[in-house]
Order: structure tokens, then C-alpha cells, then sequence
């Protein structure tokens, strides 16, 4: 029983983590390419990294940024570390994305505010 509580906790942990990280690209990217392209962004990379990691389908974006509501409702059962997988590949299907729209100046920008981030999840996981 007190494994489940940890787990749970830690779940938590992570999904706030990455709501701050989505947060951060949000604010940085929104204002070099503007909120409904960067919505329409995040919809692709979503329904693209959504086929393997389902419940980030349950992420919802708008011109006001990610809300992930949802997502913690249906994930907080989830290891964190797929959990975490999840949102890795959301990052990385971002960063392929802005790369493909702005030939790299969005991910230079972006990759050392969220790399840090990425590899500070990976220390929560494995200090369970």
C-alpha cells in the first residue's frame, strides 16, 4: 500500500515538473512564431506522440497555451517513468517540428532551458 502512495506522489511530481517545462516552451516559442501556429504545433506533435503514449491525448491546447488538467486526472496511475517517456517524446516531436518550420533557430533558442529540465526528471525518477 505505501508503494502505491510513492508512486502516486511521484507521478505528481513529474506531471507538475513537465507542466512548467510545456509552460516555458510555450512562453519562449509563442513569442517568436505567435499562439495559434504554436497551438497548431503542439495539436500535431500531440497527435503524433498520442499513438504511442495515449494518455498525452488528453492534453489540450489552445492560443492560451497547454492546460493538462486532464492529463493528470488520467495519468496519476502511471509509473512516472512513462510518464516521463511520454513527455520526452513530446519534446522531441516539438523540437523536430520547430525544426522543420524555422530551419533550428526555435530549438537553439529552446534547447538549453528545457534540456536541463528533461535530464532533472530523469533524477526524480531515479531517485524513487
Amino acid at each position: 500500500m505505501k508503494e502505491a502512495r510513492e508512486e502516486k506522489f511521484s507521478s505528481d511530481l513529474i506531471l507538475d515538473h513537465y507542466e512548467n517545462v510545456l509552460k516555458e516552451i510555450w512562453e519562449t516559442v509563442s513569442a517568436l512564431i505567435g499562439e495559434a501556429i504554436l497551438a497548431l504545433v503542439f495539436n500535431l506533435a500531440i497527435r503524433k506522440i498520442g499513438e504511442k503514449y495515449s494518455f498525452l491525448n488528453s492534453l489540450k491546447v489552445s492560443e492560451e497555451g497547454p492546460t493538462l488538467a486532464e492529463v493528470k486526472k488520467g495519468s496519476r496511475n502511471l509509473p512516472p517513468a512513462e510518464i516521463h517517456r511520454g513527455f520526452q517524446g513530446l519534446i522531441n516531436q516539438l523540437s523536430h517540428l520547430f525544426s522543420a518550420i524555422t530551419e533550428g533557430v526555435i530549438t537553439k533558442e529552446l534547447l538549453p532551458k528545457v534540456l536541463p529540465k528533461v535530464r532533472e526528471a530523469e533524477r526524480m525518477i531515479l531517485k524513487k
